[in-house]
């Protein structure tokens, strides 16, 4: 433990100043270390480790400019967490004024290195201040003291690294060595440029991502009854894949995604269905089996039938000359009334999700009515393309529609093979557009089955499935209730068509509740 009646030993380290060779070896070293991680949070905290290895120093901090404030980001320190009892004193993202009342922002405003022999007796000509808040919070004492510039090539300051409590072979504080500041400038120089690449990665990694995910909700948008699936398949689809990841036993217990896996995996959900944006809109977003249109021309139609058979019995009564204006009246409206009720199963039919044979025989008679036109042509009741929409059995795609709907699988892998993804996500498009696949062979839009469908596209046929009969905006039916959803999860699993395990887990983990 370092406390106040600790004395700090001479200004020199028990061991001797690095000879020039060793030092470009170590920094060497450290620059490859810092430029080969991206990550921003991860790199931080290298830079932080490596600077208090380079030092010997018991703890370090890290501070990064942004505009005129300095945000804290990392702490570490040896005593404290080897007493594991560090409390912090400072918060991810404490903030400090760009002023040179503190000493990171005093180093950070003047651009130099600042060389601390005792933080407590500071001079007092000097116009920064020592806070004591983080050694009162830690029963901690801070004496010496090393502060360097971040400085990227062009001079700008991108943070200030803070070295404490130089220490010798005995384990007692030392004065940081002027020998060591050339050094720790060098290093706080490549820790500058390390961040200045993770940052500007990051923020290519962010826009690239961001458009990924507007185009992909801009194509779900498309339809109001597609809105959001997207989104929710990437969400489904992270939580499943981080749940394998924590599984210690069971299937999944030796399986575990690497962050780019994760990254793979998210990026394919949100461009599954993006292939949707060459399928006609119509057909995207038909709500029954004949549109609007279609049904305006059928009901128009009907309303002339009902005209031309009411003026035809007018005539034949008045030919006749035999029948009371009662048994007219009755006629004319019994015609109208049969005429009404085959307007109305079509209308039921149209709208229907499943048809049954009952209801496909009604339809057929109907069709198979004809009627004379005033040019005195035959006309069906029915036209044949209407007859073979309204006679679709499941659902309101006809043949020719669904496999429209089923080229987008196509279509995505068209579109996302043209990105260029780097080598560590070259497996999104593969991933996105399988998304249909089913273990036994029969999906699309290539039939995979068995081994040769990866986890990462069995996950989405299978999230995918959940959120498509669960959604609350599709136009074909109803919101299905969640315990029937997982039913025909379970069922599908059981035809050998949806991973079992995949299944299993998504509905013991509850995973759908995102």
């Amino acid at each position: 433990m370092i406390d106040d009646k600790t004395k700090i030993s001479s200004s020199k380290m028990d061991s001797p100043a690095m000879d020039l060779l060793t030092q470009v070896e170590t920094l060497n070293k450290i620059g490859i270390a810092l430029t080969s991680e991206t990550n921003p949070g991860k790199l931080m905290g290298l830079i932080v480790k490596k600077a208090r290895e380079l030092t010997n120093a018991d703890g370090g901090s890290l501070y990064l400019k942004e505009n005129d404030i300095l945000y804290f980001y990392v702490t570490q320190n040896k005593t404290l967490s080897d007493r594991g009892n560090l409390k912090g004193g400072f918060k991810h993202q404490y903030e400090l004024p760009l002023t040179e009342e503190s000493i990171a922002g005093f180093v950070a405003v003047r651009g130099e290195i600042l060389n601390i022999e005792d933080a407590y007796n500071l001079p007092e000509t000097v116009s920064y201040r020592f806070n004591f808040d983080f050694d009162h919070e830690n029963n901690y004492r801070t004496r010496s003291i090393l502060v360097a510039p971040m400085k990227a090539p062009d001079g700008e300051v991108v943070g200030v690294l803070q070295l404490i409590n130089a220490m010798d072979n005995a384990g007692n504080v030392v004065v940081f060595p002027k020998a060591v500041e050339p050094l720790v400038n060098s290093l706080a120089s490549q820790a500058a440029v390390a961040i200045r690449n993770a940052r500007l990665i990051n923020d290519i990694k962010n826009l690239f991502k961001s458009l990924i995910q507007y185009s992909a909700s801009a194509i779900d948008a498309r339809s109001p009854h597609t809105a959001g699936h997207s989104r929710r398949v990437a969400a489904y689809s992270g939580t499943v894949a981080m749940a394998i990841n924590a599984a210690e036993t069971g299937h999944f217990a030796d399986v575990t995604f690497t962050s780019e896996q994760l990254e793979e995996l998210h990026y394919a959900a949100w461009l599954h269905d993006i292939g949707k944006i060459g399928v006609p809109e119509h057909v995207l977003d038909k709500k029954s089996k004949l549109s609007d249109d279609n049904m305006s021309a059928i009901k128009a139609r009907f309303e002339l039938i009902k005209t031309l058979e009411t003026c035809r019995l007018h005539e034949r009564l008045r030919e006749k000359g035999n029948l009371e204006k009662d048994d007219l009246k009755k006629s004319i409206k019994a015609v109208r009334k049969g005429l009404q009720d085959k307007y109305d199963v079509i209308c039921r039919i149209n709208t229907s999700c499943f048809l049954s044979d009952e209801d496909l025989n009604i339809l057929q008679n109907i069709a198979s009515c004809r009627y004379t036109t005033l040019e005195g042509e035959t006309r069906p009741y029915l036209e044949q393309e209407e007859l073979y929409a309204l006679s679709v059995i499941r659902g309101n795609l006809t043949r020719e529609e669904y496999r429209q709907i089923q080229l987008h699988a196509d279509h995505t892998l068209h579109i996302i093979e043209n990105i260029p993804f780097p080598e560590y996500l070259e497996n999104v498009p593969f991933f996105a557009s399988s998304h249909h696949e089913m273990l036994d062979g029969s999906g699309y839009p290539n039939g995979i089955n068995g081994e040769a469908l990866p986890l990462q596209s069995r996950i989405l046929a299978v999230v995918d499935i959940y959120d498509a009969l669960t959604a609350s905006d599709r136009p074909y039916r109803r919101t299905m209730p969640i315990d029937k959803a997982l039913n025909i999860l379970k069922e599908e699993a059981e035809k050998d068509r949806l991973d079992k395990e995949i299944v299993k887990l998504f509905i013991e983990k509850e995973l759908y509740n995102v």
